[in-house]
């Protein structure tokens, strides 16, 4: 009898509607393939889902947490009953995604910081280092894709938490390329920006205009070598070990990227550094003589 316990307990849990670790919530997200919003069941294991709290992040709005209750759909999948409620949870399951591959290219497992959800908030999720919060807000207006729906856009806001101690335009470049590789786009803020970016302004992989932020050409060093090394996860990886070794003393991208390419033998070196000198115009980086 003690065997079947825990099964008893799931059976009961679903004949009453409650929830369990395995369920499934139906939120709004980005298709991983087709990149277009769409219904998705997503399972986020550790969630409070009423409180909207959980590993990702906790959720307040109107300075109190969410009151999300939640029905069983015909399929078993859980569903808000409202539709702000949907909202929050698929902003929360954004942040789940952006958690997730940011641990697996080697990020700190952080405690989960404060999520202020506000309606009069800037559209997105933004990253607050005086408060290490976030602020949550709806839109932008007339963009294909919402800010804080955004797998790229909400990896690099969550990025830049990881990133609190690097000094601010080393922290901006890597947080920028970071955003790149969870999507597996190096446009991917265009997708939540009014009109698009016909021209390509904020395409990572595009040549940049001269006197562009030194960020700006971090990243897209970054990204031309992880798109040609056709490893985005592993250049993540040595985007952020390189990040930790910086600590917070500024330095210029030839500096950052002289760490990634330390971190590399041989073939993948000499890849790694013909791409840099390409894209900074320099020969100056330490680890590529």
């Amino acid at each position: 009898m003690r065997l079947r316990m825990p099964l008893l307990a799931a059976v009961l849990a679903a004949a009453c509607g409650g929830a369990t670790a395995s369920d499934r919530i139906s939120v709004m997200g980005v298709d991983r393939l087709s990149g277009e919003l769409s219904a998705q069941e997503v399972e986020l294991p550790g969630t409070d889902l009423s409180a909207v709290r959980g590993p990702a992040g906790m959720f307040t709005v109107s300075g109190g947490a969410p009151d999300c209750a939640v029905r069983r759909k015909v399929n078993g999948a859980l569903v808000a009953r409202t539709v702000r409620c949907v909202t929050l949870l698929g902003q929360y399951a954004a942040m789940e995604r952006a958690r997730q591959f940011l641990l697996s290219a080697g990020a700190e497992a952080l405690l989960p910081a404060p999520v202020l959800a506000d309606e009069g908030a800037a559209p997105g999720l933004r990253y607050l280092p005086a408060a290490d919060a976030f602020s949550l807000g709806e839109g932008p207006a007339g963009a294909r894709v919402p800010s804080a729906l955004n797998p790229g856009a909400v990896a690099r806001e969550m990025a830049r938490r990881q990133l609190r101690a690097v000094a601010p335009e080393e922290a901006e470049g890597i947080a920028l390329f970071l955003g790149a590789t969870a999507a597996a786009d190096p446009g991917y803020l265009a997708t939540s920006e009014p009109g698009g970016d016909p021209v390509g302004h904020l395409d990572l992989s595009r040549p940049l205009p001269a006197g562009a932020p030194a960020s700006a050409v971090l990243a897209g060093a970054l990204w031309a070598w992880a798109d040609a090394s056709g490893d985005l996860l592993g250049a993540s990886r040595a985007a952020l070990a390189a990040a930790r070794a910086l600590g917070s003393g500024a330095a210029d991208p030839a500096a950052v990227l002289s760490l990634v390419a330390d971190q590399l033998d041989g073939a993948e070196r000499n890849q790694a550094c013909a791409i840099f000198r390409a894209r900074l115009h320099t020969s100056g980086i330490a680890a590529c003589p």
